[in-house]
């Protein structure tokens, strides 16, 4: 019986110690990450040199910019379209499920956010009710209970694949700790708190600095401190968040890999209203979307890289992420017009947002992809020898299918 014991103990020690050896592979031991480029370093060596060398800012990833929304009801575009087709076209399509948008490559999503604390101020939207779409039960059921609900445009665009935060960070917690060896996640939040101008709409409650506490609070009821990458710890010792990455005191892939970043990507006032009087974003979880000589300053979110390529650029080589959209109201995606996306990568932007990780059957075959149908590449504005091209190993846990021919003629 000793024996068998000790048996099943080694080949318990065996089994752990192989898997904890698949989920962090580990360089060849003769890698020398001292070299100066990765080319240098070698193939086998690239991603090793990289996760040394490399740090947040000098990735270049692509993300969706609704990462939950769903196509509306076909009762519902044509109720929309009665008042204006160019808006209906606008919302007239959806996305994958969370986890296969991570899957694919995604390493940034985005979730519109109400303050629902009671519970039941969704439940019911008026956008149903008009165009006769029944809601089921298992809906109203979700909407009645309290906590951040996710909507597109409330009344309206209300379908989701995730109907509460809560659900949604849950997916990505879940994908998140089945692959704990993919580059940084970096989730976008937007306020949701305008009412919509129809007949019986709904009058949300608008944020304030509670609402922001108990976003905060939820955040990290879902992630711990060890899955996290916060404010505080890019700013170290550095008097504001600003000096610290302007000093490029980013952590390097290696550091980040795994982890979690939040960004409160929204207007100046809710931007104010989350710092409160603090100096930068001192003991909060998420960094904030803000003016590029604020002392918050971390990421900046320019919206059109073909007007303002060079204002990204600058912000860029000063040490910030600049978060951009290659598209936007589905317009690029109708017209096959792939000139703001590729201006998008060519600026350097680190986080591309868009509505076509993956084409829509509906509209054409314009969709959105690192060149070369990568997760990630080294940043455009990198010297161009640093990565020698061998950046296809920063990320390799996704499943990106190759394109098929017409979608390789619009796609990356």
């Amino acid at each position: 019986m000793r024996f068998f014991a000790l048996a099943c103990a080694a080949l318990c020690y065996c089994l752990v110690a192989g898997a904890a050896k698949a989920a962090a592979p580990t360089a060849p031991l003769n890698c020398d990450r001292v070299m100066p480029d990765a080319k240098s370093a070698g193939p086998e060596c690239a991603r090793s040199w990289f996760d040394s060398h490399l740090r947040l800012n000098d990735v270049q990833t692509a993300g969706t910019a609704e990462s939950y929304k769903l196509r509306p009801s076909t009762t519902l575009i044509t109720l929309i379209s009665m008042g204006s087709k160019a808006d209906a076209l606008q919302l007239d399509f959806g996305e994958p499920p969370i986890d296969q948008q991570l899957n694919l490559g995604a390493r940034s999503l985005t979730f519109d956010i109400a303050f629902d604390p009671e519970g039941g101020l969704y439940e019911h939207p008026s956008g149903a009710l008009m165009a006769g779409q029944f809601l089921e039960d298992s809906y109203i059921a979700i909407m009645s209970k309290p906590g951040f609900k996710v909507v597109h445009i409330l009344d309206i665009d209300f379908n989701s694949s995730c109907l509460t935060l809560n659900a949604c960070l849950q997916s990505v917690a879940s994908w998140s700790r089945k692959n704990p060896d993919h580059l940084p996640l970096v989730i976008m939040l937007r306020t949701n708190d305008d009412r919509t101008p129809m007949p019986g709409a709904t009058t949300p409650i608008k944020f304030n600095a509670a609402a922001f506490d108990a976003l905060d609070a939820q955040l990290r009821s879902v992630f711990g401190a060890n899955e996290l990458i916060t404010p505080d710890m890019v700013q170290g010792k550095f008097h504001t968040l600003r000096e610290a990455v302007l000093a490029h005191h980013w952590p390097t892939l290696g550091e980040a890999r795994g982890k979690i970043l939040f960004l409160l990507d929204d207007n100046a006032q809710k931007v104010a209203l989350y710092r409160g009087a603090r100096r930068s974003l001192e003991g909060r979880a998420m960094f904030v979307a803000t003016d590029d000589k604020s002392p918050a300053a971390a990421f900046v979110t320019v919206e059109n890289p073909l007007k303002d390529g060079a204002a990204i650029a600058k912000d860029v080589r000063a040490g910030l992420i600049v978060h951009t959209y290659s598209d936007a109201d589905t317009k690029e995606a109708r017209a096959k017009n792939t000139a703001r996306r590729d201006a998008a990568f060519a600026s350097g932007a680190q986080l591309v947002s868009t509505d076509f990780l993956v084409a829509d059957p509906r509209i054409g075959p314009y969709q959105v992809r690192i060149p070369g149908n990568k997760t990630a590449q080294c940043d455009s504005l990198l010297p161009p020898g640093k990565c020698a091209g061998l950046d296809a190993v920063l990320d390799e846990g996704a499943q990106i299918p190759p394109p098929s021919p017409a979608k390789a003629r619009q796609g990356h």
